[in-house]
């Protein structure tokens, strides 16, 4: 998990301008309030964070991933007095129960080794009446992903079992059992649909040569036969046998949003 998420420029190449994009269609199903101070579980290179700042001038913002590169990248390129960044572990936040009146976590869940308890977490340190929500990529409805590791499995016939593609909290329905078994009431679940343009291939495949993500990782393996061969392979899977040229693809995600009840 380290190497994956060990480089916070490649990252942002690779997913940043997804999460960015989501992040605003995942607020308006959020429905946080403005002056409240709010949790960002996984905050990563600071997407989610920087999208609440814009939208809430009054609120206070708090980050918190495990990966010391995002925090510090986070960091940088936010400067905002309202909001900062801490290293920690999504399944132990080191945070007082019921301090934050909002907790949200953005393209997170899916790589926690024990989801509910990153949810029972979020509960915990929610107080009561206040709000929680999440989203994940759906399994197959992220066409970047999808994509790409049906060309790797014609490379390595393992490449779909390495593309630690999880198993939990990304499909239809689950993440309202994770919301319901972590307590929370009033619980909504919808899908949330973005479209991402590239202005060329190289503008899709370059970010997946840095090492990053699941992705990044597999080409890494890969000799430099291999490389040009699932390199060749995901353009003409995008490109046909035509020039190079813009092309859009598009993502589904899977959002969650529920309360603390009152005592």
């Amino acid at each position: 998990m380290a190497a994956m998420f060990g480089n916070a420029l490649g990252y942002e190449e690779l997913m940043g301008r997804w999460s960015i994009k989501l992040a605003s269609k995942f607020l308006d199903f959020a429905e946080v309030a403005d002056g409240s101070r709010v949790l960002d579980v996984g905050c990563g290179t600071g997407s989610l964070a920087i999208s609440l700042l814009d939208r809430m001038p009054k609120s206070e913002i708090v980050g918190i991933d495990p990966a010391n590169q995002f925090v510090e990248y986070a960091r940088s390129r936010v400067k905002n007095p309202r909001a900062r960044f801490d290293i920690g572990d999504a399944m132990g936040l080191p945070y007082p129960s019921h301090s934050f009146d909002s907790a949200l976590s953005l393209l997170v869940l899916m790589f926690l080794p024990d989801p509910e308890k990153g949810a029972a977490e979020m509960h915990r340190v929610t107080r009561p009446g206040g709000r929680a929500a999440a989203c994940t990529w759906d399994r197959h409805g992220l066409e970047l992903s999808e994509i790409f590791w049906q060309e790797a499995a014609k490379i390595d016939p393992s490449g779909e079992s390495r593309s630690q593609r999880p198993n939990h909290s990304n499909r239809k329905g689950q993440l309202g059992v994770l919301w319901n078994g972590a307590g929370f009431t009033e619980v909504e679940e919808t899908a949330l649909e973005i479209v991402l343009p590239f202005m060329s291939f190289d503008d899709f495949w370059a970010p997946h040569t840095k090492g990053v993500a699941p992705q990044g990782q597999f080409v890494s393996s890969l000799n430099a036969e291999s490389r040009e061969a699932l390199r060749q392979g995901l353009r003409k899977r995008l490109l046909g046998d035509g020039p190079d040229r813009p092309f859009q693809m598009k993502g589904i995600a899977w959002a969650v949003r529920g309360k603390v009840p009152q005592p």
